[in-house]
């Protein structure tokens, strides 16, 4: 600030501080009834959507703080008191959740080629797994479902049944069923049709693959 501004400011009684209030208040407030109105709309289709009342600014923010176990247990028991809605909305600070119970309603969501834009944590994923089907939307997610469709195809699945019957039956005839060997039969079928990776001539083990990426995704969640 020059000399002659200075002098103004001082002949005035205005301190820097309360200069710098009356500057940033308004502009703050201006921020904040822009930021409202150009989100009216999604403000006027929540108000129809039933859900618990939350704190101002946070809304149930407060219910996802603490451990999965005890975020899980809040929200499971937030669920049960809505257990008869079919729609549930709820507000976690500026973010407006809303949870579909209806199978068809589900459906029609999972089923869209329009809504498909992942939520903002998928970004996490990025660095470990590149922007493919999981996390791409758009044109980009089009080309990739498109080229990954025939994977799917019934006769491709077919041809893996002899694979899908080895190891579930190992699973099956085993007496004593470690905890473990569910979770690790899956990455083993997965890695034998999805990779091409044989378990008895390359010596890979399934759960060690499926332990990493349980690992990795807790590491993403806790961040």
């Amino acid at each position: 600030m020059s000399t002659a501004s200075a002098e103004v400011v001082a002949a005035s009684g205005l301190t820097a501080t309360t200069l710098f209030t009356y500057l940033i208040v308004p502009a703050l407030v201006l921020w904040v009834v822009y930021y409202r109105m150009s989100r009216r709309r999604l403000y006027e289709l929540a108000a129809k959507l039933p859900g618990p009342e939350g704190l101002p600014l946070v809304g149930k923010g407060l219910e996802f703080i603490g451990s999965p176990h005890d975020i899980y247990t809040r929200v499971n028991k937030l669920g049960l008191e809505w257990e008869d809605k079919p729609v549930v909305k709820v507000w976690v600070g500026p973010r407006l959740l809303v949870f579909l119970k209806d199978p068809r309603d589900v459906e029609i969501i999972l089923s869209s080629h329009v809504h498909i834009d992942k939520s903002p944590e998928y970004r996490f994923f990025k660095p470990w797994l590149g922007n493919g089907l999981l996390i791409s939307t758009g044109e980009k997610w089009r080309a990739h479902r498109k080229l990954i469709a025939p994977t799917f195809h019934l006769n491709v699945l077919k041809s893996f049944l002899d694979l899908f019957n080895q190891n579930s039956r190992a699973v099956v005839l085993e007496r004593t069923v470690p905890n473990s060997r569910l979770s690790w039969s899956t990455p083993e079928i997965l890695l034998e049709t999805a990779m091409g990776v044989n378990k008895k001539t390359q010596n890979q083990s399934g759960f060690e693959y499926a332990m990493a990426v349980m690992k990795m995704c807790h590491i993403l969640h806790i961040r």
